[in-house]
């Protein structure tokens, strides 16, 4: 049995590489180049599996790039189950400038999908057999894709018993409101996409938060602040502000991903969501002093971990 499964609509091939200083109307040469498999739940999945955690990734794969995507993934040694599609799965491009130390993150567009193809992609998740305690939906819909993909998907395993954590953008947000998600982990610009206008007192959008909670969007809402850590705020009445420590930013690339990671982790483990919120926190800090897309030291996460200063609002 898989203790988690996560579903991957619109996965990448990560394209990492580094350049001197980046020319502009002419060849910038780069150096040190790495493909990684790439896209929320995708990430989860391995940093999950890197754990200890038995998961199992859905996710769709077309065209040349798919079948890289397919190779890069046979080497991580976990479950995982790709749904063909017509169209080509897409790339990203994450380059580093060394001259200024910044990270230019590229993504480009994905494939459209048909209704057969997403189709499938539910029921390669309602086969699987037992179901899973945990479903980690992440990352954007591809076009063709109907909104409310995610929240029916998060509906139909929750009426099963599997905790649902949501981690998306733009329509599939406000189409999930009300299918039985147990957390969804959001920043604060998808916040204010959703309907906050009030001030960016972290007071105030806590007690948005806990409206929203009451109102039937998740069990659990959190959103992220960059360096100043993250907000929790549940339909229980937890309001909580969790900040790392300082840390030097050396990819953002996956901090979002490693912050549901640690999250599911810590939650997979018999925490509460209020016990799991600083690991969060914490594998997003160590994470972005990283290079690539990928959490690589749990003993770092709980290091920082230890370092995170929590208020009760």
């Amino acid at each position: 049995m898989s203790n988690v499964a996560t579903v991957t609509m619109n996965p990448t091939v990560d394209l990492f590489a580094e350049t001197g200083e980046l020319v502009e109307n002419g060849k910038t040469r780069c150096r040190n180049t790495t493909y990684e498999p790439g896209g929320g739940g995708i990430n989860v999945a391995r940093n999950l599996h890197r754990f200890g955690i038995d998961v199992v990734a859905i996710l769709t794969t077309g065209g040349l790039q798919g079948e890289l995507l397919k190779r890069l993934l046979a080497r991580e040694m976990f479950s995982v189950n790709c749904v063909d599609i017509e169209e080509e799965t897409r790339q990203s491009l994450a380059v580093t400038e060394k001259a200024s130390g910044k990270l230019f993150h590229l993504v480009f567009p994905g494939p459209e999908l048909q209704e057969s193809e997403w189709q499938r992609c539910l029921d390669t998740f309602k086969a699987l057999e037992p179901t899973p305690d945990y479903l980690v939906l992440s990352g954007s819909l591809p076009g063709g894709v109907p909104d409310d993909f995610y929240g029916n998907l998060a509906r139909s395993a929750a009426d099963g018993g599997t905790r649902v954590i949501l981690d998306t953008s733009g329509k599939a947000l406000p189409s999930s409101k009300g299918k039985g998600i147990y957390l969804t982990k959001l920043n604060f610009r998808e916040f204010v996409d959703l309907g906050y206008s009030g001030s960016e007192d972290y007071s105030s959008i806590l007690e948005a938060m806990g409206q929203m909670a009451d109102q039937g969007f998740a069990d659990n809402l959190i959103v992220t602040l960059d360096a100043d850590g993250a907000l929790l705020a549940s339909s229980a009445g937890e309001k909580l502000h969790a900040r790392p420590p300082e840390t030097r930013v050396i990819s953002h690339v996956g901090a979002g991903d490693s912050f549901v990671s640690a999250l599911v982790h810590q939650l997979d483990c018999g925490k509460t969501v209020a016990e799991a919120f600083p690991y969060g926190v914490a594998a997003a800090a160590a994470k972005v002093g990283t290079p690539g897309n990928q959490l690589m030291d749990l003993e770092k996460v709980e290091s920082i971990a230890e370092k995170v200063t929590i208020r009760v609002k």
